[in-house]
């Protein structure tokens, strides 16, 4: 063998094409979870937030149908004549996006951000709703709680998130949510309850008092547990229909 023939072969890469490729594949990933954890990183410690407050007159409006899209959304008691929205917007290495506004009756809230790039960005509504006033709150993706909110009637809609309601005094309450759980608890004997979810349990406890109700509770794949005595002449109603999920109705 001639010098020149073993220089050859001291140069020669005796790895396996399929042993490069691995190698090339191994280190692209490498890069990209870098890349990835600095883009992250850079986002955590750009993350902050700010409060936007607006008050809306009611006017002459009947009823205020609110669309909060894709927020969490808080429901408490607030002032006459007025809904008062409160939101913490939480942003990182990019702006999350909110904006408010009311045409006619509805009051419609966009917000949105890339979670991907933005851990822990999103919007956190809270609304102070008038004693009383009839209210529609739609959203999409958001869960909704509601708390201690006496008379009047409100409506709840969700694509795919969770409602719960604590210390209602409620005339009616109405739930309706596509792939989440429905959780409601009466302070005082409400006139109607409705609750209808896709795919969730639903469960509710309501307060004891003279009021009967014709009850509907049907789950397509669950089990159904009533404490809550079905009269068909009763006074008011309760209706508790999901598809692959529990419900319970209890008394207290």
């Amino acid at each position: 063998m001639t010098g020149a023939d073993e220089e050859v072969v001291a140069d020669y890469d005796v790895r396996s094409p399929a042993s490069r490729t691995l190698l090339t594949v191994l280190g692209t990933i490498l890069a990209v979870a870098l890349l990835v954890g600095l883009v992250l990183g850079a986002s955590v410690l750009k993350r902050g937030t700010t409060v936007s407050t607006s008050d809306i007159e009611l006017g002459d409006s009947a009823q205020i149908v609110i669309d909060a899209g894709s927020s969490d959304v808080r429901i408490v008691q607030g002032d006459p004549n007025v809904v008062r929205v409160s939101a913490r917007i939480t942003s990182g290495l990019r702006k999350t996006d909110f904006q408010i506004g009311r045409r006619g009756d509805e009051i419609k809230i966009v917000s949105g951000c890339q979670e991907w790039l933005n851990p822990g960005c999103g919007v956190d509504t809270t609304l102070e709703l008038p004693e009383g006033f009839p209210v529609v709150i739609r959203t999409t993706t958001g869960d909704v709680s509601v708390r201690d909110v006496t008379e009047g009637v409100l409506t709840v809609q969700t694509a795919s998130g969770d409602i719960t309601g604590a210390g209602l005094e409620l005339d009616e309450f109405s739930a309706d949510t596509g792939s989440g759980d429905i959780a409601a608890s009466f302070a005082t004997q409400p006139f109607a309850f409705k609750a209808t979810s896709r795919s969730g349990d639903i469960s509710a406890r309501m307060a004891d008092g003279k009021r009967t109700y014709a009850v509907t509770a049907t789950s397509t794949s669950g089990d159904v547990s009533s404490d809550v005595e079905s009269d068909a002449d009763g006074a008011g109603f309760i209706r508790a229909t999901t598809g692959s999920g529990d419900i319970d109705l209890t008394v207290e």
